[in-house]
C-alpha cells in the first residue's frame, strides 16, 4: 500500500480511533422497559416477551433514549383476528394522540411521514417495516381486534450508529453528575442526527410491469415540472391498501406545498382507518403540506367528492387531473369526479398572490397513513394545446431512474440532519453547533465533511449555498429547480438569498470550524473557491455608506444593519482568514482580515450605544438588544473587553423562565414565547470566554435552568438536547418539538473547552490541536473538584486532561501526541509543554 501523506495519515488515524469507539455496539435497538395494560404507562418493568389480548391490549415500550431505525417485530404465536396499531414518539404523551407526535410532511426526508402504522398479523414470524422511523424513545403496540398475539422481540434495525455514550472518542466527566449528563445531550443528538451514506434507504419499490409501488408518505415530487402550470397530469394507479395520494401545482422549493389529492378505496383493510376525513369511494381535495395541520405546517382539507362507483383494491384506474384557467378537474377512467373553481377556495395565505390556490408547480405521488399502491405510465401535457411536456413509465428501477428523479433514493452522501425525527434536512446555519459537538464527542469528521460537501454540491452559480438541501435528491440534475422553484411568490428568484440568508454566514463559520478542528486541509483546498464565492455573495450586502451588512431577511435578528448578523460576519471573516493562512492563500487572508476590521469598526461606530452599554439591534433600534447580538459581538471580539463586560451586564433584562428570550422586543407576557437552546448556546460560549467568577456563576445557572429540564422527566427526556424549551421548562413546540436536536447541544463542546479547559490554540497554530491550551479556570470557578476529558487530535491520538483539586493544589495529568505542544494556564500561572506524551505536575491555587 502506498504511504499516505503525513497530514492525511494523521487525520485517518483520528478517524479510525473514532470508528473503533463507535463500533462497540449491539446490532439492534431493543426496549429497556415494558408496561402492559389498557392505557399508556411510563412505569414499566424490564422488557420480556409479552402477550396482547382483551385483558392486556396495550404495550408501552421504552427504549431509554433516542433511537432510530426500521421497526421489526418477532411474533411467536397468533390466535384469531389480529390487527395492531403501532405508534412512535419522542415524548411519551404523543402515544395518547391519534397521530402520535406526527405526521411530519415538511419534507420526504427518506423516513416515514407518519408516526402510526397498522399491521394485520396472520402467522408467526418476523415482520419488518419498510419505512424508517427517524427518531423516538417511546413506542406502543395496541391490539385493535379480538384476537391474541405473543411478541418475543420488538425493536429497530439501526439507521444510525449504536454507541455507548460513556465510550465516545471525546469525553467529559466531572464530580458534578448534572454537568456530565448535560454534556451527553449534545453528543447523543449528534449521534442520532449524523447518518452515514446509504443508511437511509430508498422509499419506493420499482418493477418493470407495475411501476412504482409507493407506501403512504408525503408525496415524492419530481423537479421536472417545477415551472409548469395549467397542465394535465395522467397516470395509472392500482390501490393495494386503502387508497393512494398525489399532488399537483406543488413547488419543490419553499414553501414546498400545494394541491393535495387522495383517492380512497371502498375497502379499508384496517379497523382504525380514518373514515372521517378519508371516506371510502371518494376523492379528498386539500391544500398545504398535508390534509391535517401540524403546528407550523398549515394544511387545509377543502372538500370531499364522491366517486360514483366502487373503488376496488388491486384494480387499475386511469386518473386524469386538469389544471387550467383557475380550475381543477379530476376524472377516473373518464368518469368526471369534480370540476371546481380554485378561487372558490380562498385560503388567505400570504405567500399566495391574491390568496387563491395557484396552478404553478410540479406533481408527485404518495398517500395517507397505511395506504399503498402502484403508479405507472405518467404523462403530462399542456391543458390548452395538448402539447406533451413529460412522459415516464415509472418502470426504471435503477438508482439513476425513478427514485432519483422523485427524491426518494437512498442518501448518497453522509450527512448531519437537523434532527432525526423532524426537519430531516441538512440546515446550513444549524450545522455550526453540530460540527463543534462532533469535534468534541463523536469525532465523526467524515460525517461532518459529507454535510459540507452536500452544501457545496447544491451551491448555485451566484455563490449561494442551500439553506436546507434535501437528502434524497440529486443536485446534479435538480439544483436549479430547488434554488428557484419557490412558486409564483418568489418569481424564480433564488430562495437561498431570500429565506434565512444569514445562514450563509453560519455556513461559512461551520466550514471554518470543521477545518480548524479536523485540520482537513485537503478538503479545505478542494472546496475553497466555493466558500470564497459564498463569502463574496454575503459581502455584496455591505452598504458602502454605513459599512454595515444588510440582507433580505435574517434568523439571528434584524436584517438591515443588524448587530447579530454583522458581528457573526466579522467572526466568519476572521475564521476564513485563518483557513486561508493554513492553505497559504495569503492574499485572501489579508483581504478577509481587512474586511473584518472594517466591518467591526462600522459596528462600533454605528451600533454601539455608549449610554446603555449595548450594541443596538440595528441602526433604527438602538435601545434594543438580543441574545444573538451579545453572543456574536463578544465571541467575534468586535466588542472590547470593557464593552463585552458592559453588554453582558445587561443580560438580566432578557431573563425569562429557564433561559433568556431572543431579544428585548420579545413579549415576556406571551406564554407562547419560547427559549432557544440554539441562541442561548451561542450566548453560553460568550459567557464562558469572560472567565470571571461572577459570569461563570451566571453560565452555570443557565446550564442548570435551561438544560437540566431536558434530563429531569423521563416522559420528555430522550438523552439528547431539545430544539425549543417553553417557560415552564417543557418542550417548546409541544409534540412537534424535536427532542433530539444538535442545535440545542452547545454545552457538549463548551464543557470540554471551558470546564475541562481543553482548547485548540488560537489561529492557524491550533488547527487539529497541533498546539493547544489547557485552561481549567472556569471549572475551578464553579466549584468542580475533579474533571477528566479528552478529544481526538489530527496528530496521531488523543489530547486528554485529568485534573483534581487536593487541598490547596491542583494536580494535573495531560496526555498528548508528542509532536504537539501546549500551554497550561491557571490564575496567571503558565507552563509550556512539548516533546512528551505525558505531563504531570501540581499548581498551587
Amino acid at each position: 500500500m502506498p504511504r499516505l501523506p503525513l497530514s492525511l495519515a494523521k487525520n485517518l488515524l483520528g478517524y479510525l480511533l473514532a470508528l473503533s469507539s463507535l463500533s462497540k455496539a449491539t446490532s439492534v435497538f431493543e426496549p429497556v422497559g415494558l408496561a402492559l395494560g389498557s392505557q399508556h404507562s411510563v412505569c414499566g418493568s424490564v422488557f420480556e416477551s409479552f402477550r396482547l389480548n382483551q385483558s392486556f391490549p396495550l404495550a408501552t415500550l421504552d427504549y431509554g433514549h433516542e433511537v432510530a431505525g426500521y421497526p421489526f417485530f418477532e411474533v411467536e404465536s397468533v390466535h384469531g383476528h389480529v390487527q395492531v396499531e403501532v405508534k412512535y414518539s419522542e415524548e411519551a404523551i404523543g402515544l395518547n394522540h391519534n397521530f402520535s407526535d406526527g405526521p411530519f410532511p415538511y419534507a420526504v426526508a427518506l423516513a416515514n411521514t407518519y408516526r402510526v402504522e397498522t399491521y394485520e398479523i396472520t402467522e408467526p414470524g418476523r415482520i419488518d417495516a419498510f419505512l424508517l422511523q427517524g427518531g423516538q424513545r417511546w413506542q406502543s403496540i395496541r391490539l385493535l381486534t379480538d384476537g391474541e398475539v405473543v411478541f418475543t422481540a420488538v425493536g429497530f434495525v439501526p439507521s444510525i450508529p449504536v454507541v455507548d455514550m460513556d465510550d465516545l472518542p471525546g469525553t467529559f466527566t466531572s464530580d458534578n453528575e448534572m454537568l456530565n449528563d448535560i454534556w451527553k445531550l449534545g453528543a447523543r443528538a449528534a449521534v442520532a442526527s449524523c447518518v452515514e451514506s446509504g443508511t437511509q434507504k430508498t422509499m419506493w419499490e420499482i418493477d418493470e410491469e407495475n411501476g412504482a409501488f409507493i407506501r403512504g408518505m408525503r408525496a415524492g415530487t419530481t423537479p421536472n415540472g417545477t415551472f409548469f402550470e395549467n397542465y394535465t397530469l395522467e397516470f395509472d394507479t392500482k390501490i393495494q391498501s386503502g387508497g393512494i395520494g398525489w399532488t399537483v401545482a406543488f413547488p419543490v422549493a419553499s414553501p414546498a406545498r400545494g394541491i393535495q389529492l387522495n383517492l380512497v378505496a371502498e375497502h379499508q383493510p384496517f379497523v382504525n382507518a380514518n373514515t372521517t376525513i378519508f371516506r371510502p369511494n371518494s376523492i379528498i381535495f386539500g391544500y398545504g403540506y398535508s390534509f391535517v395541520n401540524v403546528t407550523t405546517l398549515t394544511s387545509w382539507h377543502l372538500d370531499t367528492f364522491e366517486v360514483p362507483f366502487s373503488v376496488r383494491n388491486n384494480t387499475w384506474y386511469r386518473i386524469k387531473t386538469v389544471l387550467g384557467n383557475g380550475h381543477l378537474a379530476v376524472s377516473v377512467d373518464n368518469a368526471s369526479i369534480f370540476n371546481v373553481t380554485l378561487g372558490d377556495y380562498n385560503i388567505g395565505e400570504s405567500r399566495i398572490p391574491g390568496g387563491s390556490i395557484d396552478t404553478l408547480g410540479s406533481w408527485g405521488f404518495g398517500g395517507w397513513q397505511d395506504q399503498a399502491g402502484h403508479f405507472r405510465n405518467v404523462v403530462v401535457y399542456d391543458s390548452a394545446s395538448g402539447t406533451e411536456l413529460y412522459r415516464n413509465s415509472m418502470t426504471d428501477a435503477s438508482a439513476e431512474g425513478v427514485v432519483r428523479e422523485y427524491g426518494v433514493r437512498t442518501n448518497y452522501e453522509s450527512v448531519c440532519l437537523d434532527g432525526p425525527k423532524r426537519d430531516r434536512l441538512a440546515w446550513l446555519g444549524d450545522f455550526l453547533h453540530t460540527v463543534r459537538i462532533v469535534g468534541t464527542s463523536t469525532s465523526r469528521y467524515d460525517l461532518a465533511r459529507g454535510t459540507l460537501q452536500l452544501f457545496v454540491d447544491w451551491q448555485t452559480a451566484s455563490g449561494l449555498m442551500p439553506y436546507a438541501p434535501a437528502i434524497g435528491y440529486d443536485p446534479t440534475v435538480s439544483s436549479y429547480e430547488f434554488a428557484r422553484g419557490g412558486g409564483r411568490y418568489f418569481e424564480k428568484n433564488e430562495v437561498y438569498g431570500i429565506i434565512l440568508p444569514d445562514y450563509q454566514i453560519l455556513g461559512v463559520l461551520s466550514f471554518a470550524e470543521y477545518v480548524r478542528r479536523s485540520n482537513d486541509l485537503g478538503f479545505a483546498m478542494a472546496t475553497w473557491n466555493h466558500w470564497a464565492d459564498n463569502v463574496d455573495w454575503i459581502s455584496e450586502g455591505v452598504n458602502s455608506t454605513t459599512g454595515l451588512l444588510s440582507l433580505f431577511g435574517a434568523f439571528l435578528g434584524p436584517s438591515e444593519g443588524g448587530a447579530a448578523i454583522n458581528c457573526a460576519f466579522v467572526e466568519a471573516l476572521r475564521a476564513m482568514a485563518q483557513v486561508a493562512v493554513a492553505l497559504e492563500k495569503h492574499s485572501d487572508a489579508g483581504r478577509y482580515d481587512a474586511m473584518a476590521t472594517s466591518l467591526a469598526h462600522a459596528i462600533n461606530e454605528r451600533l454601539w450605544n455608549e449610554e446603555l452599554g449595548i450594541y443596538g439591534l440595528s441602526p433604527s433600534q438602538m435601545d434594543e438588544f438580543s441574545v444573538s447580538s451579545i453572543a456574536f459581538c463578544v465571541t467575534s471580539e468586535t466588542a472590547s473587553p470593557q464593552q463585552a463586560e458592559r453588554f453582558i451586564s445587561a443580560l438580566s433584562q432578557l431573563r425569562l423562565g429557564p433561559g433568556y428570550k431572543d431579544s428585548s422586543l420579545s413579549n415576556s407576557s406571551d406564554p407562547e414565547t419560547n427559549l432557544s437552546p440554539n441562541t442561548n448556546g451561542f450566548l453560553l460560549l460568550a459567557l464562558m470566554q469572560q472567565q470571571t467568577p461572577e459570569i461563570s456563576s451566571v453560565a452555570l445557572a443557565l446550564l442548570r435552568s435551561l438544560w437540566k429540564p431536558m434530563l429531569s422527566d423521563k416522559r420528555t427526556a430522550t438523552g439528547a438536547s431539545w430544539e425549543y424549551v417553553n417557560q415552564q421548562g417543557k418542550p417548546g413546540l409541544g409534540l412537534f418539538t424535536s427532542l433530539s436536536h444538535p442545535w440545542g447541544g452547545a454545552p457538549t463542546y463548551i464543557l470540554t473547552e471551558w470546564m475541562a479547559g481543553i482548547q485548540a490554540a488560537k489561529n492557524r497554530e491550533g488547527f487539529g490541536y497541533e498546539h493547544w491550551v489547557i485552561n481549567p479556570q472556569i471549572g475551578m470557578h464553579i466549584g468542580l473538584k475533579e474533571v477528566r476529558s479528552k478529544v481526538v487530535t489530527a496528530f496521531g491520538g488523543y489530547l486528554e486532561v485529568h485534573w483534581r483539586i487536593v487541598a490547596t493544589d491542583m494536580e494535573v495529568v495531560i496526555l498528548a501526541p508528542n509532536i504537539t505542544s501546549g500551554i497550561f494556564k491557571l490564575n496567571g500561572f503558565e507552563k509550556r509543554l512539548s516533546g512528551r506524551n505525558r505531563y504531570m505536575f501540581s499548581v498551587a491555587i
